[in-house]
């Protein structure tokens, strides 16, 4: 049985931080966040960190927070990006009693089986924007013996985050051709082997490689969804 818990223990780590789809998605986050204004981030989900640490690029007086489940995840979290304050959440059935000018969420909402109630906690938390990635379209088996619930028919992550009041402002969609479905297919040829673990020299080349190979996809036409939304208002 999957247990989001143990897997920062030795499997998800570097895979989150030096896997070529990791890098891509970090990529688009930042490229869609660079030219907003927010001084307060909450990271829902944010694992080992990598995700806030990038973001003092963007915004280098950024005030980060991040939640996570994993206890395990948080701990390496708060040695990446000490500057932060983190917290455990469970976002499918919970909020903070606080607003920031930035929520991100990636990776996460294809987990959770009520998906309209996590991102309305999601909506609630943001005074200003909200960025949510997933995966669409046709899920791998693999897939599932991570805990992937569902994957995202065209369009529908981003009718979802506008029933909770907020306005979509751009949706990405990234991966085509090499991502998806050629390395997603060899991925579920394999039963998701290779991406976890440790990522000593020899994977650490193996996957800068595909990091520069991947650079050609197209952000318009892949699996990988990511949506920006904002309140009205702002």
């Amino acid at each position: 049985m999957f247990d989001y818990g143990d897997v920062w223990v030795d499997d998800w780590s570097d895979m989150r931080q030096f896997g070529p789809s990791a890098r891509h998605l970090r990529n688009i986050v930042l490229a869609l966040l660079r030219d907003l204004q927010f001084a307060t981030v909450l990271d829902v989900g944010c694992g080992e960190g990598s995700l806030l640490n990038d973001l003092y690029g963007v915004q280098p007086a950024l005030l980060p927070f991040g939640v996570d489940l994993s206890e395990s995840a948080l701990a390496r979290a708060r040695q990446r990006v000490p500057g932060g304050e983190f917290a455990s959440l469970d976002v499918a059935s919970a909020r903070l009693q606080r607003q920031f000018d930035l929520v991100v969420c990636t990776d996460v909402v294809e987990h959770i089986p009520d998906d309209r109630a996590a991102l309305g906690n999601l909506a609630g938390m943001t005074g200003r924007y909200l960025l949510v990635s997933s995966l669409q379209g046709r899920m791998r088996g693999f897939e599932a013996t991570v805990g992937h619930v569902r994957n995202y028919k065209l369009g529908e992550l981003a009718a979802k985050i506008e029933e909770t009041g907020l306005r979509v402002v751009r949706v990405v969609q990234w991966g085509f051709p090499f991502f998806s479905p050629l390395y997603r297919n060899l991925l579920d040829g394999v039963g998701g082997r290779g991406t976890t673990g440790q990522y000593g020299r020899f994977r650490r080349l193996i996957a800068g490689a595909l990091y520069q190979l991947f650079r050609l996809n197209t952000w318009t036409r892949g699996d990988v969804i990511v949506v920006l939304a904002e309140r009205p208002h702002a």
